[in-house]
């Protein structure tokens, strides 16, 4: 009897809310109609339009072209650009050793190169396979102890790397070399 008598005040309450919500709008002022005689529309003050008392009050019909402010007398001149130091011949230089942890037992990190892009049948980043990333790193002066080819996760999206990716072990000081051959540090 409880539930009966507390939904029954809930409906009561939702009904007079409804009600009043949606009630009748107070009526509305009437709008000035222009009359049928027209000696009489021109008598009529609230169907002209307003002139404004004061012209200063009056809205611009064209609108202010904005103009420069002078300069104050102690504003510093314009400086004119410094000339660029010449750059070194060996300018952009041999790569620089990256500072790395050598947690790795032996002191030895991974380096890691995607064997392709995704969506680019054919586009891979230079190499045909295994040996040949291994032969491409030796000949430019890296010491590799150790290569495989790893699966590593990765957004599946047209244009980013493949999860199949080369593996190598290298020395630390190789690192910087490595990476300008376009490898990243892996994890070990």
């Amino acid at each position: 009897m409880n539930r009966r008598l507390f939904f029954t005040t809930i409906l009561l309450i939702l009904t007079v809310f409804l009600v009043t919500s949606c009630g009748t709008a107070p009526p509305a002022e009437p709008t000035p109609t222009p009359s049928a005689d027209p000696d009489q529309s021109k008598s009529e003050p609230a169907l002209l339009p307003a002139e404004p008392a004061d012209p200063e009050d009056a809205i611009p019909t064209t609108p202010a072209i904005p103009t420069a402010a002078p300069l104050p007398e102690n504003y510093p001149p314009l400086q004119e650009e410094a000339e660029q130091p010449a750059l070194d011949a060996n300018y952009p230089g041999p790569p620089t050793a990256i500072p790395v942890d050598n947690s790795y037992p032996g002191g030895m990190i991974w380096i890691v190169r995607p064997i392709g892009i995704q969506c680019e049948e054919g586009a891979a980043p230079g190499y045909g396979d295994l040996n040949e990333a291994v032969a491409t790193v030796t000949a430019a002066g890296i010491t590799v102890s150790d290569s495989e080819m790893i699966e590593m996760a990765v957004a599946t999206i047209c244009g980013a790397a493949t999860s199949t990716h080369y593996r190598l072990q290298i020395q630390p000081e190789d690192l910087g070399l490595a990476m300008s051959l376009g490898w990243e540090k892996g994890s070990s």
